[in-house]
């Protein structure tokens, strides 16, 4: 018989999709305080990985297993980078989100080792005097006795305008003041830049802002400031959930709704589901809000998960714009995208010295190059989707991936020379306008025109000073903006959000109509808003008009109920990607039928079928949607099958715990 023997070990989670952690002995020049909480340099199956070391443990050995077990190679910080508490985090997302546990670290600790030298301009943080209205003061207060009540989870719905940020100032002050820390979410950093600024204005250098556009070393530097406790707040958008802080009284997620809060990679969290647990491990408050809240944390707040709070009237006494729907579905012009009626009421606007904002959620110049002759339309090789023209590159352009050529003389399938331009990008509105309104100072806001984030904020401040007229833009343009000379709005092509086969569509073209709608007369004189549509009648369209989200909710809500979607029924998706189209058919089908094998009437199993986006990137694309009253019945369901749920030779299979959408 072997002898055994127990020996330290530290281990190390690398960061790969996969849930266990792995042992290694610990150099001989080294204790293991020298390395726990700190990043290493290891060998994996003859690979040289970064990974984390997690803890040291005691494990039983013998001397054939001692032999095969290598020692860490390097430790690559000085300082530790992540604490134990990460590391129950990461635990619970891998486990949640069918993750890696270093793919979850990964995701937490920055890339970098150094930090740059700051001169210490932190200034302490005074308590200052923030006024707030009636309303806003009767939510805040109330909020402050929920909590003596030992409530813990609010959702403040607003109205666009409505001053939600001032509560938060308030939570956020009260909070600090207690000795302990804040994490504060926001969508996307670069469109809440007037957020930040006021959060950095209000608590000076106790914040840390963390986000990708950061320099490696700059975003090192903000994360070990909240590591080492000189920086109280985090602010950045889903990954500043992540922050190294102690004692974290506060948790406020805000525009909860925005789809940016889901990771389309793995791991594939969502900083709202993530937040509920991470609030409940820390005992603190946690406060989602938003001016349009998504289907499922509105009912949540009606069935009293969290405790719900409006506020229905803008702050100053501004009004809500009034909002005119115009029908375009006798349009069949394809070279003119704006109506008269809104080229005279932008006309009016500029007569008036006022600043308008056109949205037409769509990049580039068209979204379809077709020929005349065979009635074929441009597609990318890797997608088998449409190309989209961009006139400012002169290209055709994938938004799938990335995929550029030029455009073409003839047609590549008939040689026909007839081909035409459908449909309109910003490039094209931006066009059109120009050519109406030659001496306005025209700004297009899109992925396309923008280089930084630096780009971004001087464009805001050449806004704020009126030195541009008119801002045509996709989304981007929806929130965030706070200019008082933003008097109109004008909403080009109402129906694209709509027509997307999905089931949050109706939802997130009235969030999109909203928001982009708060951005006229949020000062002085009530604004105007105009939206151009083929479904004059669609209830995302005219409870938008209305400002009436309870109705849309109400409307809303039925349906989901009828077709068995959030928030009744969880989701969770399984997908195989490759490039041999048989090979990913197999393997969606024998994934099928291992799932078959446990079937019950607890939860269904739709597909296995083609997904609606079925080639990107030359990967064929097959999904199983897997549908329960609780998200823990399937959870359980994959655990039990996991071993089962292989894929062949270079596919990849993506398992999506809550999907944001189904393509």
């Amino acid at each position: 018989m072997d002898n055994v023997f127990e020996l330290d070990v530290i281990e190390v989670a690398v960061p790969l999709k996969l849930s266990s952690l792995y042992s290694y002995f610990i150099p001989k020049d080294l204790s293991h305080q020298d390395i726990v909480g700190k990043r290493v340099l290891v060998d994996f199956n003859g690979r040289k990985l970064r990974g984390y070391a997690v803890e040291k443990i005691k494990k039983k050995f013998t001397e054939k297993q001692i032999e095969k077990t290598k020692s860490i190679i390097k430790v690559l910080d000085k300082n530790k980078v992540f604490n134990e508490k990460q590391v129950d985090f990461a635990k619970w997302i891998a486990d949640y989100y069918f993750a890696g546990i270093g793919e979850a670290l990964s995701i937490m600790i920055p890339k970098g080792i150094r930090v740059k030298q700051i001169n210490d301009r932190r200034e302490d943080f005074i308590p200052k005097i923030n006024t707030l209205s009636d309303k806003q003061n009767e939510i805040y207060t109330a909020i402050k006795d929920d909590i003596k009540n030992g409530i813990t989870k609010f959702y403040i719905y607003g109205i666009t305008g409505s001053g939600k940020t001032e509560i938060y100032v308030k939570l956020i002050e009260e909070t600090i003041n207690s000795g302990k820390s804040v994490i504060f979410l926001v969508p996307e950093i670069a469109l809440s830049y007037q957020t930040l600024l006021r959060l950095k204005e209000r608590f000076g250098s106790i914040c840390a802002i963390l986000h990708s556009n950061l320099s490696t070393t700059d975003r090192f530097g903000e994360y070990m400031r909240l590591l080492n406790g000189s920086a109280k707040i985090a602010i950045g958008p889903r990954s500043a959930l992540f922050a190294p802080l102690e004692n974290i009284g506060l948790i406020i997620i805000d525009e909860e709704n925005e789809g940016a809060y889901k990771s389309e990679e793995s791991p594939r969290f969502h900083a709202r589901t993530s937040s509920i647990f991470w609030s409940n491990y820390n005992k603190s408050l946690l406060v989602l809000g938003s001016a349009t809240p998504s289907i499922e944390s509105y009912y949540y707040a009606t069935k009293n998960y969290f405790k719900l709070y409006s506020l229905k009237e803008r702050f100053g006494g501004a009004y809500l714009p009034d909002i005119k729907i115009i029908d375009n579905s006798f349009n069949y012009n394809n070279d003119k995208f704006l109506t008269l009626e809104m080229i005279e009421e932008i006309n009016k606007r500029l007569q008036n010295k006022e600043q308008v904002v056109l949205l037409q959620n769509r990049r580039g110049f068209s979204s379809i190059i077709r020929c005349l002759d065979c009635k074929t339309d441009l597609l990318c090789p890797r997608c088998n989707i449409t190309l989209t023209y961009h006139k400012s590159k002169e290209k055709l352009i994938c938004h799938h991936c990335d995929y550029r050529t030029s455009l073409p003389d003839v047609c590549p399938s008939c040689n026909g020379k007839k081909l035409i331009k459908i449909g309109a990008g910003t490039q094209r509105i931006e066009d059109e306008i120009s050519s109406i309104f030659g001496f306005a100072k025209i700004q297009r806001i899109d992925f396309d025109s923008l280089k930084s984030e630096k780009d971004l904020n001087t464009i805001f401040e050449k806004i704020e000073s009126g030195e541009i007229d008119i801002i045509v833009g996709t989304q981007m343009i929806a929130k965030g903006l706070h200019f008082p000379k933003i008097k109109f709005v004008g909403i080009v092509n109402a129906d694209i959000m709509l027509n997307i086969p999905d089931f949050k569509s109706s939802e997130r073209t009235f969030s999109l109509i909203t928001q982009v709608s708060g951005r006229s007369g949020r000062v002085g004189d009530k604004g105007f808003v105009m939206i151009q549509t083929k479904n004059p009648e669609h209830y995302s369209i005219v409870n938008a008009k209305e400002h009436n989200f309870e109705k849309f909710f109400n409307e809303e809500i039925n349906y989901r109920s009828l077709l068995e979607f959030p928030p009744f029924f969880r989701l969770l998706r399984i997908v195989v990607r490759g490039k041999d189209e048989n090979a990913v058919k197999n393997d969606i089908t024998k994934i099928g039928e291992v799932l078959n094998n446990f079937k019950n009437d607890d939860f269904k199993i739709m597909g296995p079928t083609q997904c609606p986006l079925e080639k990107i990137n030359n990967n064929f694309r097959y999904h199983i949607l897997l549908k329960a009253k609780k998200i823990e019945t399937v959870q359980e369901l994959i655990r039990k099958s996991i071993k089962s749920l292989k894929v062949s030779g270079k596919n990849y299979l993506e398992i999506d715990v809550d999907p944001n959408d189904l393509f």
